[in-house]
């Protein structure tokens, strides 16, 4: 709630903010209002090995999540949906695309080319019970917006 609605707000931030801080749990205002998102957006990254397998992986798709895992990778989300995957960040694609190798790796893969992908469908500003996220039907667009081959040496 802004300051200027509820006057207690900035004591009660200053006795509240350092444990909320710390366990992961403040929220900003631009979090939820005056303005929020009119799209549905989410990020997909594809992996492709040598051996030639093909692995997508949703990198922030909450709707398929349970609460708790939704919890745990808010700060992906936020990170994901409101910085990768735009056009202005472009600096950030390719040090993803490497982290991601990395991790990859980590994980047994060979990965040779790291692609991402962002997805989107408009929202209707409606609220009807058939209009939730998990149950709407708006077809989405996607557009694939970085692809990096894998050097066979890179990393190792």
């Amino acid at each position: 709630m802004p300051a200027s609605l509820f006057p207690p707000k900035p004591a009660i931030d200053r006795l509240a903010g350092g444990p909320f801080l710390l366990l992961g749990l403040w929220q900003a205002w631009d979090m939820f209002s005056p303005d929020p998102r009119t799209a549905d957006v989410c990020v997909e990254m594809r992996c492709s090995d040598r051996d030639g397998t093909t692995e997508r992986r949703m990198l922030t798709d909450m709707v398929a999540m349970d609460y708790s895992e939704r919890w745990r990778k808010d700060r992906w989300r936020k990170y994901f949906n409101d910085h990768l995957r735009l056009d202005d960040e472009r600096v950030l694609w390719q040090p993803f695309a490497e982290y991601a190798a990395r991790r990859l790796r980590e994980e047994g893969e060979d990965p040779a080319t790291i692609e991402l992908v962002r997805w989107w469908r408009n929202c209707d500003p409606a609220f009807r019970p058939e209009l939730r996220a998990d149950v709407r039907e708006t077809p989405w667009q996607s557009y694939l917006f970085h692809r990096w081959g894998v050097p066979r040496e890179w990393g190792r």
